[in-house]
């Protein structure tokens, strides 16, 4: 790895590699560091064969393109398709464990502007990554620790997972953490001290998807649509609240069905219950909702974001949506900035907010020239 660069990114999820995207349009040296070993963060996106232009995502899966202008922007900046949600069709009310649901016709459009896009949102991922020169983007990266030199500039402590599993340090004048507010107050060493309020706010602030669990079940067609549902739910009885189709589309056509839903049973019963009886129970509510046709999905993917360490910690048990829009600066560490979406001051929560934060960060870095 080389040991000197202008920044250092810690984070390669979305908002990690938009800044390394906008760094690079600007001539700026970086380099990109996960800890993970996939880039991409909370997105996750699954395909069910090869053709991977037809993906099912278990992490964020939705934007709003009138209400998301970087988003928006860098959709067509990377030439992705997208279309719209799928929300035609009667709608299903669960409220009772001994009753049947209940088919509703809504009469209105229950999701208006609200959109997926082709390739899941992976193919935001994959199209900035295909924009970043690999030697500039490192997996398997664990940062610990950064300490500030007597010049200014940072020295990052890292350990390498895999390989030869080496440690080793690199130095920088910006560092960048692209990554949960609460997990860099509790995992990262900082000398001098991060100021003791700032540390507190970081700790308090909530992570985004951290407390949710998403199941999806993937089938040969969107059955549900020719009976007339829309694949949209509610309901009380669970262990899914919230479902809703997710069938991939390529040019209007949906390419195999999908339905996905959001738990609601914290995680701490999750962990208990264990995955697999969890999708037990998911397949057995489909079942309820939409019949004997979704008795066989050909697989059920699940994703309990809740027990994943590099995104949740014990603190995010509940949390459903956080409050963001905190100030990130600290005095003592001027060239030390914060991304990731809890760091939007206007988005937070959303891949708006991943964007936002980036944005904000990188324009710091180049008022420095």
């Amino acid at each position: 790895m080389k040991k000197i660069t202008d920044t250092v990114i810690i984070g390669g999820g979305l908002s990690g590699l938009y800044a390394a995207h906008l760094l690079e349009l600007h001539g700026h040296d970086h380099v990109v560091l996960e800890a993970r070993d996939r880039f991409g963060g909370r997105i996750v996106s699954t395909p069910l064969n090869d053709d991977t232009r037809s993906m099912v995502d278990l992490g964020p899966s939705w934007y709003w393109p009138n209400i998301n202008p970087q988003l928006s922007a860098l959709v067509e900046t990377l030439g992705i398709a997208f279309y719209k949600q799928f929300s035609d069709g009667r709608y299903l009310v669960d409220k009772m464990r001994d009753a049947p649901p209940q088919a509703v016709d809504i009469g209105y459009d229950i999701m208006p502007d609200t959109y997926r896009i082709q390739g899941g949102m992976k193919a935001l991922i994959n199209g900035l990554l295909e924009k970043l020169p690999p030697e500039k983007r490192l997996l398997k990266t664990q940062v610990n620790a950064v300490s500030k030199q007597a010049d200014g500039t940072y020295l990052v402590e890292y350990e390498r997972h895999g390989g030869n599993g080496d440690i080793g340090t690199l130095s920088a004048k910006h560092i960048v953490f692209a990554m949960p507010l609460r997990l860099v107050a509790k995992n990262i060493r900082f000398q001098p001290a991060l100021d003791p309020t700032l540390k507190k706010a970081f700790d308090s602030t909530e992570t985004w998807m951290a407390a949710h669990a998403k199941a999806v079940l993937i089938y040969e067609t969107p059955f549900w649509r020719e009976m007339g549902f829309s694949g949209s739910a509610s309901s009380s009885v669970g262990p899914l609240v919230e479902i809703h189709d997710a069938s991939p589309e390529i040019n209007g056509e949906p390419t195999y069905g999908a339905i996905m839903g959001f738990m609601g049973i914290n995680g701490s019963a999750r962990k208990t219950a264990g995955d697999e009886t969890l999708k037990k129970l998911v397949l057995q509510q489909a079942v309820r909702l939409f019949g004997q046709a979704a008795a066989h999905p050909i697989r059920v993917e699940y994703v309990d974001w809740y027990q994943e360490p590099l995104t949740a910690t014990q603190e995010d048990i509940a949390t459903l949506h956080g409050v963001y829009g905190i100030n990130t600066k600290d005095h003592t560490h001027p060239n030390i900035l914060f991304a990731g979406t809890e760091a939007s001051r206007g988005y937070g929560g959303y891949l708006e907010g991943a964007l936002d934060a980036a944005s904000h960060a990188v324009s710091i870095i180049k008022s420095y020239d």
